[in-house]
């Protein structure tokens, strides 16, 4: 209050209706769209219209905005359609049903029925032109988009489509990054490699751009299981006769910290994450020359070479601070212009992916350093990132975008799509996960009713609780929720590894056990000649002759009261003894 001025009385009821009034004010702005703001800097401000509020969407981990800043922190925000009460109500109570274990050919997976094949789609640019000014493209941009999303609402199967992004900022980014890429990349988690199908037509066919897909984090699933990934999506997509549209499968593994996972592991000599990103780049770049090679293109990537055979040769240690000294160039996603595929002197390649794929780890594990940041939270990558590996290789880092589809929810949020922290309904997925593992087993779980035998999502959630000493502040009973959301960042963090099979792997499981392209990953994975206990685990138990007898997974969980989500530096946590001690133990202790 101004000095001098002198102060006037305000009465309890005078307070009460300002809180009324206040209220009031946000409910009309959340129901005229004004929560999905999309506010521009230098305050040029959208119409009204472009809210989207028809389509009752929700923003993700939205930020409050501060008066007379710059930007907009909720610009490229998450938003997803909001889920109603009677979906959400729905699967509470059907979390706490009897858990019933799927059979080892249930864990097969075939992403394609789930994208519908190409009726789905995605927003792609529409036609414009240089002498179009920024508001006319900003009009026939959202005019598509929303007829495009339009068009979704009138299909029969509109309730039935999963979490898929309705911020068109966001699509926006992937639009500049297609369009100014020599070379896609399409980075897929190696768990769950669900992609889009109708991303292949169109790169491949309207774009006519070559298409690297990267498997990511193979570190968390079996050799075995990403070669049959491999050769499942090149027999897929590779049937044209055409050499330029073809699909390219690459490995890749970018993680902090080997060593909770290397128990068993023969190694040449220790090797940092520069060392295991130099096999990695080393294939990437054998795939770009090829590429290059067939559009007969004039770009030397001499010195990406140079930069890789460098890295072999240093000695690199893992505890050591990397200090960045790459300047990251955020190009600014409203400038416009027309690309020629290799024309430039450098290469252009665009990292695309759902989120928390590993885009960013995997450019800075190419990079050899630290260059942009990471999170576990979908929607960290806020814009497009462009950064120079070499003078003539350029890499971009698009925000992760969650395409079209039927995917199952609990699936997606195991992916990663959805923020754990900000679910309703966290049980629903508990059950799809302990369906597919053993649970109960895994963490050695004690009923916390005594006597019951059968386990429902809610009962595994509720002994977590009570192991870990999740209680609730004033009536003391088992945090059900925090527990919840606990073991879903566990499992997404690779604590608690389950990783789906392409159709057709249980059948024929011998031969990819005993494949001699399986030895191209072990170098990727810093495996030499022996098989690591976990790849030879999978082999005893696809025998079906003995199951694990080394009880010590279960019985060296030790509950230390801690909490620590993100991190396993405890040498007294559940994830370094029971779980990371044998990662791929769960992937067969589903029965």
């Amino acid at each position: 209050m101004p000095q001098g001025r002198r102060k006037l009385p305000f009465s309890g009821k005078q307070k009460k209706q300002q809180i009324q009034e206040k209220r009031k004010r946000k409910q009309l702005n959340a129901a005229s769209g004004s929560e999905y703001n999309y506010e521009r800097a230098e305050g040029n401000v959208r119409p009204p219209k472009e809210r989207l509020p028809e389509f009752n969407v929700q923003s993700i981990n939205q930020q409050p905005l501060h008066r007379g800043g710059k930007s907009n922190p909720n610009q490229y925000v998450l938003q997803f359609r909001r889920e109603t009460e009677e979906e959400i109500k729905k699967r509470k109570e059907d979390a706490r049903k009897q858990i019933i274990p799927v059979s080892e050919e249930e864990l097969e997976f075939d992403p394609a029925p789930y994208f519908c094949g190409n009726e789905l789609g995605f927003p792609v640019r529409p036609k414009w032109s240089p002498d179009m000014t920024r508001e006319q493209l900003d009009s026939r941009e959202y005019g598509y988009f929303k007829e495009y999303l339009l068009t979704l609402k009138k299909r029969s199967d509109w309730d039935e489509l999963s979490y898929f992004e309705l911020n068109l900022e966001t699509w926006r980014q992937m639009w500049r990054v297609m369009e100014m890429s020599d070379i896609i990349v399409w980075i897929a988690d190696a768990r769950y490699p669900a992609v889009p199908t109708y991303l292949f037509t169109y790169v491949l066919k309207v774009l006519k751009k070559s298409l690297i897909i990267i498997l990511n984090k193979m570190d968390l699933v079996p050799s075995s299981i990403g070669l049959a990934w491999k050769h499942k999506i090149t027999q897929t997509y590779n049937l044209d006769d055409d050499d330029k549209a073809k699909v390219h499968v690459l490995f890749f593994t970018s993680y902090k910290n080997s060593s909770e996972f290397k128990e068993g592991v023969q190694k040449i000599k220790p090797r940092g994450k520069l060392k295991m990103a130099a096999e990695a780049a080393e294939n990437l770049l054998k795939e770009c020359k090829s590429i290059i090679e067939k559009y007969q293109a004039k770009i030397d990537l001499q010195s990406w070479e140079n930069k890789i055979s460098e890295e072999k040769e240093l000695e690199y240690d893992n505890e050591e601070d990397v200090e960045v000294e790459e300047k990251i160039t955020a190009v600014p996603e409203t400038s416009y212009e027309h690309f020629d595929l290799f024309q430039n002197s450098y290469l252009t390649i665009g990292l695309l992916g759902q989120p928390n794929a590993g885009k960013s780890s995997v450019l800075n594990a190419l990079m050899g350093k630290k260059v942009v940041s990471v999170s576990g939270t979908p929607g960290h990558t806020k814009h497009f990132q462009t950064i120079f590996l070499t003078p003539s290789v350029r890499l971009c880092d698009c925000p992760g975008l969650v395409f079209p589809s039927k995917l199952p929810k609990p699936l997606q949020v195991l992916m990663g799509c959805y923020p754990i922290a900000q679910l309703r309904e966290p049980y629903s997925t508990i059950m799809f996960l302990a369906e597919r593992l053993n649970l109960v087993k895994l963490l050695n779980l004690q009923h916390p009713e005594p006597g019951e035998n059968e386990w429902s999502a809610i009962d595994i959630c509720d002994s977590w609780a009570i192991k870990r000493g999740f209680l609730t502040a004033r009536a003391g009973r088992p945090d059900t929720y925090r527990a919840a959301n606990h073991l879903l960042r566990m499992t997404l963090s690779g604590k608690i590894c389950l990783a789906l099979r392409p159709l057709g792997f249980t059948a024929n499981k011998k031969y990819w056990l005993s494949s001699a392209e399986i030895k191209n990953i072990w170098k990727i994975k810093g495996i030499v000649d022996e098989l690591d206990t976990f790849e030879q685990n999978c082999i005893d138990l696809s025998d079906d002759e003995k199951k694990p007898s080394d009880q010590t997974d279960a019985s060296e969980i030790e509950d230390d009261g801690s909490d620590e989500d993100e991190s396993c530096d405890s040498d007294s946590s559940e994830v370094c003894g029971a779980i990371s001690s044998n990662k791929f133990a769960a992937l067969d202790m589903s029965n």
